[in-house]
């Protein structure tokens, strides 16, 4: 069933979850929540309406279910707004709406009042400003935008950041773009009210346009970033512009949150829910490659957990291969790989049992970058060859249907066009330096010496990852997104293999 956008008009507000839950049996993708214009003419008090958006969002999950895109609209509450209650008094269907819902009689428009306690001592300001990385908006960031929009009277300024400022972020690889990230917020605050004037621009330092800007008057801050408002106000002060008012809003408990995640609501939280996931639609196989078996490049930086992961999937069922394992092999004497390199590179990397030494050749390839393509171009063509080898034998002799293959340079190799699809591991770079330090004995000037070796970057290999991991956290917590693709590749080929 298709899914449909719904308008709700309020008048009774005590009764938001009883209504809310109501609009559960409808096929909604997004549901409009907006008050009716009796309510705006006793709605006085910006902050008390603030904490009740604030509410709402944070319970909406339970009361119409988490697949639901709700969206609380106040622009019917600015005095003298013309389009005030237009679709609660307009009995057309508004031509992208498939649903209006009330919550009293249309017929006779009658309802019960509602009135508000107000706080006189209570101002709004003319511009607002805010700043954050807006990515996958979500309940605490509706809170955030809301209050924000109802503290403005003319202009909204919100700085998203962009390039560096997300690096810090976790899983930041995920964030979407900050293009789709300012298209959205544009979108999202023209629905809550359409009345002001929008400024969202992109920000690479953490003042944005509060550095420069004379004409705001508050800027509104979370409490996991008040200390920002009070910078702010430093750097204002010494460019000579007039400090801001700051208010600070609180953030929102996650009610859904495991031992892993922020036990607020946050991207992170739902960036991490991405791990294990498909992260685009599947795709026909690359050129003649055969429907079975199904092969997955498994790809990912030093000290990752590649081969945890792999291991993860074998005791799931599927084939696995290693090209690292297969490169150790082709070194042997008699392999046709073998000859190749001796040849080329001398009998000075042979040790006296016929064996390569691996050291001598190192030597020779990393201080020379055309003898090491010398070196990649014998031993991926060999590695390829067998690694589709081995895949075909899991499949014809094991009945191994799905055949993961590991490999470090599978996207520099171009292995890529031999897997249905990409999936990937990663994790920060403090992360595989400490790993590496811990796992290699290594001094922590060659453990940074060999992450930042690395040819190929994580945000590349995102970008090309149909399905991300990332070990970072628990052994449980990297089961399930294990478990999480593993269950839908299994899904999707019973359907089309």
């Amino acid at each position: 069933m298709a899914r449909k956008i719904g308008l709700l008009t309020m008048v009774h507000l005590a009764s938001v979850a009883k209504t809310l839950a109501a609009t559960r049996p409808y096929p909604l993708h997004t549901l409009y929540l907006q008050f009716h214009p009796k309510v705006a003419a006793s709605v006085k008090c910006p902050r008390a309406l603030g904490r009740f958006v604030a509410s709402v969002y944070q319970s909406s999950v339970c009361w119409i279910g988490a697949d639901v895109d709700l969206r609380i609209m106040t622009g019917t509450l600015r005095t003298g707004h013309s389009n005030a209650g237009a679709f609660s008094t307009n009995r057309k269907r508004p031509p992208s709406v498939d649903y209006l819902f009330y919550d009293y009689a249309v017929a006779s428009e009658t309802g019960t009042r509602i009135e508000v306690v107000l706080d006189p001592a209570e101002e709004c300001y003319r511009n607002v400003v805010l700043g954050g990385t807006f990515d996958r908006i979500h309940a605490g960031h509706k809170v955030l935008l809301t209050q924000a929009v109802l503290m403005a009277t003319e202009r909204l300024v919100v700085g998203v950041t962009d390039g560096a400022m997300n690096r810090g972020k976790k899983l930041y690889e995920l964030i979407l773009p900050t293009e789709q990230r300012i298209a959205t917020l544009e979108q999202l605050l023209q629905d809550i009210d359409p009345t002001l004037r929008y400024e969202v621009v992109p920000i690479v330092d953490p003042f944005g346009p509060t550095a420069t800007d004379p004409n705001m008057d508050l800027i509104v801050v979370s409490t996991e970033t008040a200390r920002g408002g009070a910078k702010v106000n430093e750097l204002r002060t010494k460019n000579g512009l007039n400090e801001l008012q700051v208010h600070t809003i609180e953030l929102l408990d996650d009610e859904a949150t495991i031992e892993d995640k922020e036990d607020k609501i946050s991207s992170s939280n739902l960036r991490m829910d991405l791990l294990g996931t498909r992260l685009k639609p599947r795709k026909p196989a690359p050129g003649q490659l055969p429907a079975k078996p199904y092969i997955i490049g498994l790809v990912g930086g030093i000290a990752s957990g590649k081969s945890k992961m792999m291991e993860r999937f074998e005791k799931l069922g599927a084939g696995v291969i290693d090209c690292d394992k297969i490169g150790h092999q082709l070194y042997e004497p008699g392999e046709e790989c073998y000859k190749q390199v001796v040849a080329t590179f001398g009998d000075g990397i042979v040790h006296p049992d016929g064996t390569i030494n691996r050291q001598a050749l190192g030597a020779i390839v990393f201080a020379d970058r055309s003898k090491l393509d010398q070196l990649n171009g014998i031993m991926w063509n060999a590695i390829r060859k067998r690694a589709q080898e081995v895949a075909r034998n899991l499949y014809e002799q094991q009945g191994k249907e799905v055949v993961i293959m590991e490999a470090a340079v599978l996207l520099r190799a171009g292995w890529q066009q031999d897997c249905h699809e990409v999936w990937s591991c990663i994790i920060p770079r403090e992360e595989a330096i400490r790993r590496l330090m811990e796992r290699n004995q290594l001094a922590e000037k060659e453990a940074i010496r060999r992450v930042d070796a690395q040819v190929t970057s994580t945000e590349e290999i995102v970008r090309q990852s149909d399905v991300v991991f990332s070990t970072l956290w628990s052994y449980e917590f990297s089961q399930q997104q294990a478990e999480r693709a593993w269950g839908i590749v299994q899904s999707e080929l019973k359907l089309k293999l």
